[in-house]
């Protein structure tokens, strides 16, 4: 009798702790499903001196699922903007979006990002009138547009390190 009871305790000691570890992994593998970019820590926009005197509009979208992605992976920049409110409609809860806009000449530093954003499976930047980019794998982009010409670099142009910032501007507005 006593060794049944013994049997049943070490049972039940085991299938608790293999209820913790379980709980564990769910909550490990919860966080990895839509692991991002957690090493982003901010994301420089800069709009130089060009031919076409305008403000220049990006949208920092912030993916937190695959139809999200999906979607984003799929659309160019003018599809973007004019589909934009549609996106935001249709995928609310898988979708953060910032807009910046900047006259030409300036730059901002957008360090305050969403909530959550280190989970979202990808980032994109669509500039309006010039292009998209993939952001997700960098740590401190800068979106550098110059004669309708977009390049992604990994410090502010004209900077030695990401640390000499030239210019930060607030004022990015949530989008959806």
């Amino acid at each position: 009798m006593q060794t049944i009871q013994l049997l049943l305790a070490k049972i039940i000691l085991l299938s608790c702790f293999g209820c913790s570890m379980a709980g564990d992994l769910v909550d490990k593998s919860a966080a990895l499903a839509g692991l991002g970019p957690k090493e982003v820590k901010s994301i420089g926009v800069m709009a130089g001196a060009g031919q076409i005197p305008s403000a220049l509009v990006v949208d920092v979208a912030f993916a937190y699922g695959d139809a999200t992605t999906a979607v984003l992976t799929q659309s160019e920049s003018s599809t973007w903007f004019t589909e934009q409110e549609g996106f935001c409609r249709n995928y609310s809860n898988q979708l953060d979006v910032v807009r910046i806009e900047l006259p030409m000449g300036y730059s901002a530093l957008l360090a305050d990002l969403p909530n959550g954003y280190e989970l979202a499976q990808s980032i994109f930047v669509f500039v309006r009138g010039v292009g998209k980019a993939d952001i997700t794998k960098l740590s401190n982009p800068w979106i550098y547009v110059v004669n309708q010409e977009l390049s992604i670099l990994t410090a502010p142009p004209g900077a030695t390190s990401s640390g000499n910032t030239t210019d930060a501007a607030k004022g990015a507005k949530i989008v959806c």
